[in-house]
Order: C-alpha cells, then structure tokens, then sequence
C-alpha cells in the first residue's frame, strides 16, 4: 500500500520510502525535551474549517513538530513546547487541541507458561505437541462449525505479533511505536502473540488452534514492548487498517481517560464498515448484580465498540472484568491457553483475551456474509448480538455470552426439541467433553514421559 499522507516524524533525520515519510515510530514521551530546551507536550491538534496544512504551519512556528499525519482523519499529533500550548490553543487556524493519553494492555495480565503445551525444544516445529483446542473454543462451538474465517481480514493491535511462531500466520503489518521501525511489528512482550492464537491460530495440528483458523492476521503495532502505548499510535493503527481495508479491529487495551480524538477516529471508522472490537477492561466488579457499576476503560465504552467482558470457566462472570453499561458480549476470559513468545504457549486471563473470541467468531460470521471488504460491520453485530447465549442473566454480560454455532447458523445450535431434551443433551454435552479433556491430558502426560525418557 502507498501511503498518501501519513508522516511518522521523530527526533532527527528523515527517511522517505514509497509516500510514507519517518523514523522507526512516534516520540514516546508526553514531557520531554524540546529544541528550545523547554518541557514538551504530545497533543492532538484539530484545524478550523478543515485547513490542516495551515496548522502544520502554525505547530512548527511555535517550535514545535509533527509526529503523525493520517490518511483518514483531519488532524494532527504534534509535539509543541510546553509554555506555547496557550499561543497554539488561542490561534485562529486552530479548532480545538487536546492531549495524546496514554493506553495500555489491561492490568494484571500475568501469562504463565503452559506445562501442558512447551515443546522440549520451542525451535522445532515437530516437537511442539499435537493441536488441541483452548476450553474457550470449545464452550462457543467455535471447533463444531464450518466457516473459519476465510478471506477475512483482522487487525490485532496490540504490542505485535510473533511472525515465526509454530502456530502462527501473520499476513503483515505496522509498528507505530518507537520500538523499531515501521516495518517491525515483531511482539517482544507476549501479549499480542497471546490475542492473536486466541483469534485465529491456524489449523496446522501443532499447538492450539483459534477461533477463525483461516483469517488473515494482521500485526498492528500500536503498543510499546513493555505494553503501554497513546492514543494516537492506536488511532495510527485504526487508520491503517482503514487504508488497508482490514474488516475487523481488535483491541485488547484501554486508557483511562476519554478522548474526542479517539472518538472521532472510531466512528469513522464504523461509518466506513469496519467493526471494532474491544477489551472491556480489567479493573473488577462487585459480582455483576449491579448495573449501576462503571468500571469499563476507553475506547470500548464507544456506542461504535463491541465491548467484551470475560467468564470464567464454570461459567461465572471473572472477578477482574469491568463491566458497565455499555457490555456488549461475554466470552471465555480466564486461564485460557494460546501462543506466545520465544515460539511457546501460554496460559492467561483477562478481558484482553475474551476479546479475541469475539473477533474470531465475527470473523466467522462475516465469511457466511460473503462480502469482500469493510461494509457489513451492522449486520454482523446485530448476528452476534442475536445468537448470544444467556449465561449470568444480568447486565454484566450485555446480550449474553458470544455462541459461534448460532452465529453462524449451525443447526445443531437450533432448538430440535423438548427444554428436557435439550437439557439433558446439554448435560451429555458437556460431560463428553470434560471426559475429552481429560483424555488430552492423559495424553499430554504419556506423551512428556516419553520424551523424557527417551
């Protein structure tokens, strides 16, 4: 893709490739020095009557420069010295400016490494166990269903994703961090290698598999390596995906403070037929009884947002999720296993990773659509708002728990029967599969002391 606006500025030099002008990623801190020698302020800056070459003009006269211009939005990130925000903020080619907040993976993300998934040697592929699904994948139906995501694209932004994995395919990217450059979206954190197994591992018998197997993954860099980011690296990455017409935009991430900007880029984005995808948050709950608690983070508080809050694995809200009145959906979210670096696998929980089951069972539905592109970004909420399953019955699940075999059509999802047949299916259902569980790790086990005995 060549980019026709896009500038990436940072520090010195300059290099220019193919329309698209910068360094390795944008200026990293909100108060740093600035050629004058004076405190420095990272804000967005919006133009009057849409004149944004004049605010261009009016940033560097004040001292200051420009970090990010984009392809889709008409405004600017600059980084101006601090005693000049009242000259910049009063001048008459000048809207409004506001500041660039930071965001970040939602907290207390602890990943522990899987006893039940590490191949004795991560490099070799042939060593990594046999393929089996995460519990997440099979409380959804996502492993009972045809579609897999095909020819669906889906921007994970997040701190990137491992490129060489053993149970990974990333179909490209974008770094808009100061870690590396442009082209490096490499994951050196473990989180957006973790997001991304959950949302479409391949089906390749190594590993875990995701939830849309076959969907083209795409490495949106919108987070540093020690997890944290801006608004405008993920507003950045919103854009690109826009430019690159990647239908689904999943962030698993979120700041504590609004944000007009954010809110902007977001609704243009909808209102170009992305759909847009986002972690709830991880700053707890009193139980989910109460509609009146607001612990959700930004942007997935956006009406344009599917927001997501995470169960555990008996099927009760997590103690760590955020809820709030703008839930949309609910999906498995605690001690789910999935990739991560150095070509491992991992156990994690959060909101972060409930979300990616969501997007992969989008993901499904929009293959069923058979439409190429951005556009039916509605109708495919409204399917997954309709099909979800009714689990904690309160507010803290919005239209329930997210079911890949409804969403996608599947008959076996439909009712065939009497309420006691269903139940007592239900119940065979699940059992078989506890007993299938169980076989894997007997499995798993046999398999490890043959390895280490060998």
């Amino acid at each position: 893709m060549t980019l026709s606006r896009r500038q990436l500025l940072q520090g010195v030099g300059v290099g220019v490739s193919a329309g698209l002008i910068g360094l390795s990623g944008s200026a990293s801190a909100s108060a740093s020095s600035s050629p004058s020698g004076t405190s420095a302020r990272r804000v967005f800056v919006h133009p009057r009557n849409g004149l944004l070459g004049e605010v261009l003009g009016v940033v560097e006269a004040i001292g200051g420069r420009t970090l990010f211009e984009f392809d889709n939005f008409e405004f600017v990130v600059a980084e101006v010295p601090s005693n000049s925000l009242d000259e910049l903020r009063g001048d008459r080619r000048v809207s409004f400016v506001e500041e660039d907040d930071e965001t970040r993976i939602p907290s207390d993300w602890s990943p522990s490494l899987s006893d039940i998934l590490n191949p004795p040697d991560d490099s070799d592929c042939s060593t990594h166990p046999d393929q089996r699904p995460s519990w997440g994948v099979e409380r959804i139906g996502a492993d009972e269903v045809d579609p897999d995501g095909s020819g669906v694209d889906v921007g994970i932004l997040d701190t990137g994703i491992e490129s060489d994995h053993c149970s990974l395919s990333v179909a490209g990217g974008r770094n808009f961090t100061s870690d590396g450059g442009p082209t490096d979206y490499e994951d050196r954190h473990g989180h957006g290698t973790h997001v991304a197994g959950v949302a479409g591992a391949p089906d390749n018998d190594r590993g875990v598999v995701g939830v849309a197997p076959e969907a083209n993954l795409y490495a949106v860099k919108v987070l540093g390596d020690d997890g944290s980011g801006r608004y405008s690296e993920l507003i950045a990455g919103i854009d690109w995906c826009m430019s690159n017409d990647v239908e689904l935009i999943s962030m698993s991430l979120g700041g504590e403070e609004s944000s007009s900007t954010l809110d902007d880029a977001i609704e243009a984005a909808h209102s170009a037929g992305h759909l847009l995808l986002c972690a709830a948050g991880n700053e707890g709950n009193n139980g989910g009884d109460s509609c009146d608690e607001e612990t959700m983070t930004h942007p997935a508080m956006h009406d344009d947002v599917v927001a997501v809050t995470a169960m555990d694995e008996d099927d009760t809200l997590a103690s760590y999720s955020s809820v709030g009145s703008a839930v949309d959906l609910l999906a498995p979210g605690t001690d789910v296993n999935s990739t991560t670096v150095d070509n491992q696998y991992a156990q994690a929980s959060g909101t972060s990773v409930a979300c990616p089951f969501v997007t992969g069972v989008a993901a499904l539905v929009w293959e069923t659509r058979e439409e190429s592109g951005p556009g039916p970004n509605e109708p495919v909420r409204e399917i997954l708002a309709e099909s979800a399953e009714e689990v904690l019955g309160t507010c803290a699940e919005g239209d329930g728990l997210v079911d890949a075999r409804a969403a996608v059509g599947d008959e076996r999802a439909t009712d065939g029967g009497s309420q006691d047949t269903d139940r007592a299916g239900g119940f065979f259902d699940g059992l078989r599969s506890v007993l299938e569980r169980l076989a894997d790790l007997l499995a798993s086990f046999v398999d490890w002391l043959r390895r280490l005995f060998s």
